[in-house]
């Protein structure tokens, strides 16, 4: 289905609503290729896949980085392909999603080994692939696949069961996005998406209702900022990773009003159960601790 977009409430931040700000954050992986791709662990651990390689690399409570991969792909990598997206669910499985080389996006089991493929997707574009992983609160696998440069609103978050085949037929959630790639779930279970636009259309912040069609929109302020990552802290707090200014924002929804996190945020954040937030840039992933303080 198309989500008509017209028929949800739109509110727009004012450019003056971003305070200035942003606390003390850490470094906890240095010279990583492109980590893209972060699953938050019991214990305040993560693992994150490396868009570039096709590693998937984990990080103890502790802080301490394995010294082996936890598992490999082959992958394309030409423009925006690669190891693309990365979860964990609560019996230890780790499922990622990847351009191949035949440059089809593929969603797999990949550790414990041997990778099994649960669902070979479409064949990819050099931008707008989409490729994000995350588990719903129903234990659904849920993807995001992009518009595939097609520029018609073609992106969509599809549910895929972790246990089935690679022929399976996906589940649309939801519809009618160019890319979107920054989605998560709130502790409300509530679908949040921040849609990744080309050229000059708008970027919204949405939640999707239980039809698949926005309950809730929001006009991301100013020029395009390129959302890459997404946390829901809650229905009314949501915290984004945007790529072109380099940024962790945190969106407050009720007051409509936005403060700087941190600097260096590029391709990905994921909340830790210690409840810090993990950011990724271009080659490192840093940790801001108590964010909300």
């Amino acid at each position: 289905m198309r989500v008509p977009f017209a028929a949800a409430v739109v509110v727009v931040w004012s450019l003056g609503n971003c305070a200035d700000g942003g606390s003390g954050d850490r470094l906890l992986v240095g010279d990583a290729a492109s980590p893209v791709a972060l699953a938050a662990l019991p214990g305040g651990g993560l693992r994150f896949g490396e868009r570039l390689t096709g590693r998937v690399r984990e990080v103890d409570g502790r802080g301490r980085l394995q010294p082996e991969p936890l598992a490999q792909v082959n992958v394309s990598t030409e423009g925006q392909r690669g190891l693309l997206g990365l979860a964990a669910d609560d019996q230890g499985r780790t499922f990622a999603a990847w351009t191949d080389p035949q440059e089809a996006i593929v969603v797999g089991q990949v550790a414990p080994e041997p990778v099994r493929i649960v669902w070979r997707g479409p064949v990819s574009a050099r931008i707008g692939n989409g490729g994000h992983l995350a588990f719903s609160p129903g234990g659904v696998l849920v993807v995001g696949i992009g518009d595939l440069q097609r520029g018609d609103r073609s992106g969509r978050l599809l549910g895929l069961d972790p246990d089935g085949p690679p022929d399976q037929e996906p589940q649309v959630i939801s519809s009618g996005w160019n890319n979107p790639f920054a989605f998560a779930f709130s502790p409300q279970s509530s679908l949040w998406v921040a849609d990744n636009a080309p050229g000059e259309d708008p970027e919204r912040l949405v939640r999707v209702g239980p039809d698949g069609q926005p309950a809730f929109t929001r006009k991301l302020p100013g020029r395009q900022i390129a959302p890459a990552g997404l946390v829901a802290l809650s229905d009314t707090e949501v915290v984004l990773c945007a790529y072109l200014p380099a940024q962790l924002i945190l969106y407050d929804l009720d007051s409509g009003r936005s403060r700087l996190l941190a600097d260096g945020c590029r391709t990905g954040v994921v909340l830790l159960s210690t409840g810090d937030l993990a950011f990724a840039g271009d080659d490192e992933i840093r940790v801001l601790d108590d964010p909300l303080r």
